[in-house]
């Protein structure tokens, strides 16, 4: 098994020992409580309408969780204020921007790409090639983590954004060979969710279990209403261009999607669960490794193995009680040849493949090959959970895929 703590860049650990060293100073910072982050925020940024009080749930439920799941290092702790601080500034400008702008708001989507599937299952590969399209809009990372545009005529996001990935490079261990992350490349949308604090992003950079859990059972209808008003944000921006977005927890919330988004073009990669789970630990397990003191790797497995089979569970569900129109992708073909299965999704959606983004998708085929950043290893030995216990919870999903358990 993995060892429950790795060794962290030198600035890292003189953040720590300097944090530890002045805890009883910072510790009235670090305490997170609900009514103190919401009062920090409105008079920060002098506003104070937070609008539909449902996330509010959710945040209780994040901090019980930093409070009682996570062993966070000083470094952890301060990364999780920030990121909670930062969604609920968010959000107060998310608020005060339909105040102001209604009529973006009334304005019908041009049907956009919604790109789904388990994490590890070529999801990220897949929305970054067809955002090559000029027709369409992927979203920078730098706008999904502030994603409501600022009020006036100078917009700081994408220069915050860049200093921010500059020290976040500095003070965590590369995972470019995992997941490759930059502020100015095209990333997944479920950042947009944690304005709404019924997000699994707040999982993706801390061991927050029980808040994580909660969010994968929890009613999800509210918060992919606003995730249609954020959507609705970025097509006013650009409105001759079809949003392409992507996240793995779009798998569980079809019905949400197909309710609220009813033409959207829903897209869901398959591929061998035992691969994609064993993938998704170690991308969660280096992830969890920058924050924490010490981590229970088994725990953290096991938590995963619930989370993707809830996932798994609704996406089975809708698809058989609603007949839901997904076009379905397997990984292995997607490697084989991508640009065929552009074009294969194009076709079926009347969508045609003008000649310039058949070329911006082919450059980017060859300048991003598979393993470009260094080979991603992991087995099931890393992580402590056996392997009959993943085929036993994906048995289902399994047997309609097609994937062999050997």
């Amino acid at each position: 098994m993995l060892p429950d703590r790795q060794t962290m860049p030198t600035m890292t650990r003189l953040i720590n020992h300097a944090g530890e060293r002045f805890t009883r100073k910072l510790m009235p910072f670090l305490r997170l409580t609900e009514e103190e982050l919401l009062e920090t925020v409105s008079d920060r940024i002098g506003l104070d309408d937070f609008g539909d009080s449902y996330f509010m749930s959710g945040l209780r439920c994040l901090i019980e969780s930093i409070k009682n799941d996570a062993e966070l290092s000083f470094l952890g702790a301060l990364l999780q204020r920030l990121s909670i601080e930062r969604a609920l500034e968010n959000r107060l400008r998310f608020v005060e921007f339909k105040k102001r702008n209604s009529a973006v708001f009334r304005k019908k989507l041009i049907p956009p790409i919604i790109i789904m599937g388990l994490p590890r299952s070529g999801t990220t590969f897949l929305h970054r090639l067809m955002s090559q399209d000029p027709g369409n809009r992927g979203l920078f990372l730098w706008e999904l983590i502030r994603h409501v545009p600022p009020p006036g005529k100078i917009d700081f996001r994408r220069i915050i954004a860049k200093a921010e990935y500059k020290t976040f490079k500095k003070v965590s261990i590369p995972l470019d060979h995992i997941h490759l992350i930059r502020d100015n490349e095209y990333e997944e949308c479920i950042w947009l969710l944690s304005t709404t604090f019924h997000s699994g992003s707040y999982y993706v950079t801390a061991p927050v279990y029980s808040y994580a859990i909660w969010c994968s059972r929890v009613d999800r209808f509210k918060t992919y209403q606003e995730y249609l008003q954020f959507l609705k944000i970025f097509q006013a921006e650009t409105p001759g261009k079809r949003l392409t977005l992507k996240a793995p927890v779009h798998s569980g919330s079809l019905m949400e999607l197909r309710k609220l988004i009813p033409d959207a073009i829903i897209i869901q990669t398959h591929r061998n669960p035992l691969e994609v789970y064993n993938s998704s630990n170690s991308l969660v397990y280096w992830a969890h490794s920058n924050v924490v003191k010490k981590m229970d790797v088994k725990k953290m497995a096991e938590c995963n193995l619930n989370l993707l089979g809830n996932e798994i569970d609704r996406n089975l569900k809708a698809r058989k009680t609603n007949g839901i129109k997904v076009h379905d992708i397997f990984y292995e073909e997607l490697i084989s040849d991508p640009l065929l299965v552009a074009q294969k999704i194009y076709h079926a959606n009347g969508i045609e493949l003008s000649a310039r983004a058949k070329k911006k998708m082919t450059t980017f085929i060859k300048e991003n090959p598979q393993h470009k950043h260094g080979n991603h290893k992991y087995s099931f030995d890393d992580f402590g959970i056996k392997k009959n216990k993943v085929i036993e919870r994906f048995e289902e999903y399994m047997n309609i895929s097609g994937y062999s358990p050997s």
